[in-house]
């Protein structure tokens, strides 16, 4: 026997889901550049300094459109890179090379939750958790959606 179903509405589920979409990708460009930010603080407590020089030619800029959003943490100093990499210099306590990779390292997980809390203000996400009211549990987020985010 086959039963026919009409579903009415459909114009207006369609729109819902377009309105959705653009308000997790603000969320996610949102969450991207705070986990950003976060990550910028971080490593400024880890970088050598003499002049602070380098310290302060630290930045964090969101770069396209929300689910097309990369944030970009770096610095401008011309001899960064070269401080970032050459692990044997010797530096002052607590300030060290690796500065930017160690901290994406060590704190990625919080980088994670950032992004995963400001996704969760947009709406649930469809087999997400519980999140205290903010959305999707932070861990099932981040696991899910962030796993590409900073490698391992």
């Amino acid at each position: 026997m086959v039963q026919m179903v009409k579903i009415i509405g459909m114009g207006k589920i369609k729109a819902n889901l377009r309105l959705a979409n653009i308000k997790m990708g603000v969320a996610g460009r949102r969450g991207l550049l705070k986990a950003g930010l976060f990550l910028q603080r971080k490593s400024q407590k880890v970088v050598p300094w003499e002049f602070r020089i380098l310290e302060n030619s630290a930045g964090t800029k969101p770069i396209g459109e929300g689910w097309h959003t990369d944030v970009v943490v770096y610095y401008t100093a011309s001899y960064a890179v070269y401080v970032h990499e050459i692990t044997t210099n010797k530096h002052k306590p607590g300030r060290k090379a690796k500065f930017l990779e160690d901290p994406a390292r060590e704190y990625r997980a919080e980088i994670l939750k950032i992004i995963a809390k400001e996704a969760g203000k947009a709406g649930k996400i469809s087999g997400g958790g519980s999140g205290g009211g903010d959305g999707p549990s932070s861990n099932r987020w981040a696991n899910q959606y962030g796993s590409g985010i900073i490698g391992e």
